[in-house]
């Protein structure tokens, strides 16, 4: 909450470490099971701030569901495809459209 109302006041945002040391706790396997709404869950090869963990959320979601392994094959490798950012959009504009307008 301070990060963002400093922002809205033009504000340089400088503390890391509390919204990263939330994000670190946070564990969303108690809720996962809540989750409704179509998901898209994207994993990448070389994955270096939650490896592993995007499968583990697909296996426990009971929604409509989709997993994409974006790989280094295509250039598309390490978390949000930061080499491959129009294959990244591609990927997750054209889910919306097939979930949004049904296909």
């Amino acid at each position: 909450m301070p990060a963002m109302l400093a922002a809205r006041q033009g504000r340089l945002f400088t503390d890391f470490y509390t919204p990263a040391k939330l994000i670190e706790s946070m564990n969303i396997t108690d809720v996962v099971g809540r989750i409704t709404a179509p998901t898209l869950v994207l994993d990448y090869d070389y994955e270096q701030f939650y490896p592993r963990q995007p499968h583990q959320m697909f296996d426990k979601l009971t929604a409509p569901k989709e997993y994409v392994k974006l790989t280094a094959a295509t250039g598309a490798q390490l978390h949000c495809s930061p080499m491959a950012p129009r294959q990244h959009c591609e990927v997750v504009f054209d889910w919306l459209q097939e979930t949004l307008h049904g296909g």
